[in-house]
Order: structure tokens, then sequence, then C-alpha cells
């Protein structure tokens, strides 16, 4: 279940902007309400859809309006509930009914946290669901409250990638992010099973951009670093690309395991498109005990720390380390939009009735 294609805004600018991120929260906000979505939902979306492109995650952000747009109504029940479905003391299984995915993640991550705090590991799985969109800021709740956590997703109809070996695509990108404490920011990673993300694949076909290696393969099994090849019939490598993509390939095969473990379809693209998911979340006091754990975890980010820099490197970071520095950075210079992005959701508006973002919207 891919982001929407940029490639339907008007042409324009290419340049950046920052918006406040009020601003950014009130519009998604008033446009769900004006799609139906109950006001407390609308916030918690709205929180989801900027928050990821707040963290520089523009592929996965704000372009979840257009996509709401486009299939409020259809694919999404805007007043279904999530509900659980089956419950024992570490496990759940959620329902989606086919509403908004974040609302359903949102449900299993308070769920699965309240149960780590009890039986020290806990796993909830659910089906049924919409676009889930940027995994990382979702999970990081769970890390800022000291607990581990990994997130794995599935989509069961998109045509992304083949299997090792083949020609014909089997696969969606199948992401997973994975996020733990650490004492100061969490780890945060937020990744497809694929080479990349169907999103950025489109941005550089958008863009008219190559691959610095064989990260796509065409309709005929020969590899290529034109992406253009993707939605002709061809696909993208697995994790790994041209010669070790058989890893990225075990990678999503668990996610496809983990889909028909939870009740939902492995990919079928002659069911309903859905996406299903499984997020397991462990507290570190069930073991070692926090103590240990982050007096270990310091001396061994120091460790990482104290490497020698490639050159054209100034820092080492760890992953997720840059994006959680922009997200606190754009609560106070505002959000960076670009203007062909700023441009479709200015035409969501109007189709909507709303007001658009305009340039003296920016900071």
């Amino acid at each position: 279940m891919s982001c929407p294609d940029l490639k339907s805004a008007a042409p324009g600018g290419s340049g950046w902007a920052r918006f406040p991120k009020q601003r950014l929260l009130d519009f998604a906000i008033e446009f769900l309400v004006r799609r139906g979505v109950r006001a407390d939902r609308a916030a918690r979306l709205s929180e989801t859809a900027v928050a990821a492109e707040a963290f520089g995650i523009h592929t996965h952000g704000l372009v979840l309006i257009p996509y709401w747009d486009r299939f409020i109504g259809s694919r999404i029940d805007p007043g279904a509930e999530p509900r659980v479905v089956k419950e024992r003391a570490a496990t759940a299984l959620i329902d989606g009914a086919g509403g908004f995915g974040q609302l359903a993640l949102a449900l299993a991550r308070d769920l699965a946290a309240d149960k780590a705090r009890q039986c020290g590991v806990a796993t909830v799985a659910g089906t049924n669901l919409s676009w889930l969109a940027a995994l990382g800021p979702q999970i990081l709740p769970l890390s800022q409250a000291g607990l581990f956590a990994q997130l794995w997703v599935q989509n069961n109809t998109c045509k992304d990638c083949a299997p090792w070996g083949g020609i014909d695509a089997r696969f969606s990108t199948n992401p997973v992010a994975f996020t733990f404490p650490t004492g100061g920011l969490p780890m945060l990673s937020d990744f497809s099973s694929a080479a990349l993300s169907m999103g950025k694949t489109r941005a550089m076909i958008r863009r008219g951009e190559l691959a610095p290696e064989n990260l796509f393969m065409d309709k005929k099994g020969c590899p290529t670093r034109d992406p253009r090849v993707v939605p002709e019939g061809g696909s993208i490598f697995h994790l790994g690309g041209e010669r070790y993509g058989y890893r990225g390939y075990a990678l999503s095969l668990w996610a496809e395991a983990l889909t028909a473990m939870a009740g939902g379809s492995a990919n079928n693209p002659d069911v309903p498109d859905r996406q299903t998911f499984c997020l397991t979340v462990t507290d570190p006091a069930a073991f070692a005990g926090g103590d240990y754990y982050y007096r270990e975890m310091a001396r061994f980010i120091a460790h990482l720390r104290a490497s020698r820099l490639r050159p054209g490197f100034d820092a080492i970071l760890l992953p997720g380390e840059r994006a959680q520095r922009a997200a606190e950075e754009a609560e106070t210079h505002g959000i960076l939009v670009e203007d062909r992005l700023v441009e479709l959701l200015s035409e969501t508006a109007r189709r909507n009735g709303l007001a658009p973002l305009t340039s003296g919207d920016r900071t």
C-alpha cells in the first residue's frame, strides 16, 4: 500500500518551505473532520502524519492526507473502531475493521506496553488495516517509556519485489521498525525489506534519477539502476540488492509468515487491499534490569562513538538520531515541506472546501 505519487501535483518550484507544526496539525484535523472522522481521532491521525513529516520522512508523512482523501469511504471506513478479538496474558489480536491503520496501531502500542510490563514480553498483531505509513514515529513512545519494540508490517496486494531467483513480484516492500532506549535519544530504525521503499522509488522516477547500483529488475529479469522499470512490470530488489538480496528476501518472508499467523492474507492480489502488523514489546526490567542495561549501553555507545571517522563523516550517530533532532528543531523553526507537496495539499483542500496552505502560513 504505497503513498500517493507526487507526480499528481501541479508543476512548480522544487524548493522547500517551513510551516508551523500547529498550522499543519490544524489543516489535517480540519480535513479529517470534514471527511467524517471524529475530532479526537482526527487529532491522533493528524499527529501521525505531521510527526513523520517533522522527522524528515517526506514520502510517508503529509502524503497521508491525499491518500486519505482518495480512499476514505472506499478502502477506509472513517467510523471503524479497532477492537481486540482475541487475547491472552501476553498476546492480543486486533481487527482494524477496515479503518485507519494508525488507530489500530495506537491501540496495539498501549496494550502491548501494559502486557510487557506484566509479562516481560508481549506481542500484539493487527489485521484488516489501511496504510500505516511511517512506522518509526509511531513506536518511538515505547522506547521513550523504557521499552524495546519491533514492528513488522505487510501489505497483501502490492507487486513490488520478486522472490529471490524469480522475476514476478510476489511481495510488498514489507517494512520493519526497531526502537530501544539508550539513556539519551532512543535508537530508532525504520526501513523496507526491499532495497528502497516504493515512495522513494517514485520520488527517484519523478526526479529522473538513477540508483547508484542495480536496485531494480525489469520485466525480463534484467538488473538495472533505472527505477522507471518498476511501474512497467519490473520490481525492486530486496534489501541487499542484486547480489545479496536473499537477506532482505528472508526478512520479507518473515513478515508474510507473521501475517499468516495473525490471520491476515499473505501476498494475494485477488483480495481487498489491506495491511497487517505484528508488534512485539519487551521490558528490560524482566531481564538484567534497567540499572545494568543503561549502564552497559552508555559504555557501549561511548565505545561506538570513539571509533575513528571515515572521510566525509563528522560524527557517529545512532540510527534515528538525526531524524529526532530534526523533529526537535521543527518544534521551534517549523516543519520542512516540499513545494510540490504544498500544492498537492492545497488541491486536496480545494476539493474539500477548506482553506489551502498559503505563503502567509509559512514560518
